[in-house]
């Protein structure tokens, strides 16, 4: 059963979406935002595992409203992100280096934590993954509350771990994008890609 959990969790991880979008932006401002925002998408999977354990997941899967209040919520939050994004990049910002940039970096990882917790939290088919898919792969035998608590758990070590390697990859990039110019088309890249992200997240039919 727990190498069962640990496949299908490793699996739908690496499946590119909003959350590794999040830590490949994040990635361009340093490693440790990045981290941070993995760490945030780790906590909210973990939150989204609970509420299934404990039932709530379920009425975003028997309630149409519920389930197109938290989108339109987090379709929201993709496309603010986006703008505030794009607006950054009209003012030239090299990237820091002296003693104000690690008062600067220890914000960051809070803004990044909470970036990468509330995007996990205000995305629904993490929520109906629980509801829809879990049950599929428990053995018939098995106990639903600790083993739904379980795989919450190892679905977000799964994710800690992998969102950390990727911050690191992408903040492997940050030396070839040092110069003012090439980091502000990166950042119009994603923050344009967060737009259209948002705008399909919207559109969506659950």
């Amino acid at each position: 059963m727990l190498i069962t959990f640990v496949v299908v969790s490793v699996v739908l991880t690496a499946i590119p979406g909003p959350d590794s979008l999040l830590v490949v932006r994040s990635g361009l401002r340093g490693r440790g935002q990045a981290t941070a925002v993995g760490a945030g998408s780790a906590v909210a999977a973990l939150a989204w595992g609970v509420a299934a354990a404990f039932g709530l997941a379920v009425i975003l899967e028997r309630s149409a409203l519920a389930f197109t209040v938290v989108k339109l919520a987090g379709a929201a939050y993709l496309t603010f992100l986006g703008v505030r994004t794009l607006w950054s990049t009209r003012r030239a910002a090299a990237v820091p280096e002296t003693a104000e940039a690690t008062e600067s970096e220890s914000r960051n990882v809070w803004s990044g934590l909470r970036t990468g917790t509330i995007a996990g939290l205000l995305n629904p088919k993490t929520g109906l993954f629980y509801v829809a898919i879990l049950p599929q792969i428990l053995p018939k035998d098995a106990a639903v509350l600790p083993s739904t608590l379980l795989f919450a758990a190892i679905d977000a070590l799964v994710c800690l771990a992998y969102f950390s390697l990727l911050a690191a990859l992408a903040a492997l990039l940050l030396p070839y994008l040092r110069r003012p110019k090439v980091l502000r088309t990166a950042e119009r890249i994603t923050g344009v890609t967060l737009l259209g992200v948002g705008f399909r997240a919207a559109l969506e039919k659950g």
